[in-house]
């Protein structure tokens, strides 16, 4: 791991969670050689606190977490880039379980469940079993699809090979990135990995994902996957 740092950048796409920002910069630099934010135009301190712990700083074009990702993949030096979230719901300690297998070149798309390693983010009221059913829903389409057994599409924490990502072309400006990731990953031919990871409480911000866009992850899912 000490010798592959250099080749992993972390990307962290973000928007008025600054409150959070530094902790969570410093928490991921032992695992990288590259830290890279992504601003959705926060109105907080976020650019400033980005700047002074001296890693790289991008504004997004306004359109959403996917268009951050893509914008974060491109910027990457690194040759496996780890997508982390800035809410405090991801562990930096499990960023070297994600990149071994990509790094031993046994995947080139690590995804976390949360299915089968716990979370502790998710409130089980109305909206959150809904979420929760809808999630399950669009795995079991996926699985249908491709003849696998996966337990969640949806995890924001993964890693990916650089030109795999680049390869899958992906297109989506919002939260159907992670499940068009996968859809293309599969579809292109690429290797991907499932691993256990626990899913901390959101330390701070709030959620930028409503519960109605379940009804258009199915649509933008479907076309995926069979059009």
């Amino acid at each position: 791991m000490r010798n592959a740092r250099k080749k992993i950048s972390v990307v962290i796409p973000t928007k008025d969670e600054g409150v959070g920002l530094a902790e969570i910069i410093a928490s991921v630099k032992p695992y990288a050689g590259e830290v890279i934010v992504v601003d959705g135009h926060s109105k907080d301190e976020t650019a400033a606190i980005a700047k002074k712990a001296g890693v790289v700083y991008l504004l997004d074009n306004k359109k959403g977490r996917g268009d951050a990702v893509r914008l974060g993949i491109a910027r990457a030096s690194g040759e496996v880039v780890v997508l982390f979230d800035a809410d405090g719901s991801h562990e930096a300690g499990d960023i070297p379980q994600f990149v071994e297998p990509i790094f031993e070149n046994k995947a080139d798309l690590v995804v976390g469940s949360r299915r089968t390693g716990g979370s502790f983010d998710l409130n089980m009221d109305f909206a959150g079993i809904l979420r929760s059913g809808g999630s399950d829903f669009l795995a079991y389409l996926v699985n249908r699809r491709f003849d696998l057994k996966l337990s969640d599409i949806l995890y924001s924490f993964r890693a990916v090979r650089k030109t795999a990502a680049l390869g899958m072309h992906l297109k989506a400006d919002d939260f159907a990135i992670e499940q068009e990731m996968v859809v293309k990953c599969l579809k292109k031919g690429y290797r991907l990995l499932e691993i256990p990871s626990r899913e901390k409480a959101r330390g701070w911000g709030k959620s930028k994902l409503r519960t109605s866009a379940g009804i258009k992850f199915v649509f933008h899912l479907v076309r995926e996957l069979y059009f």
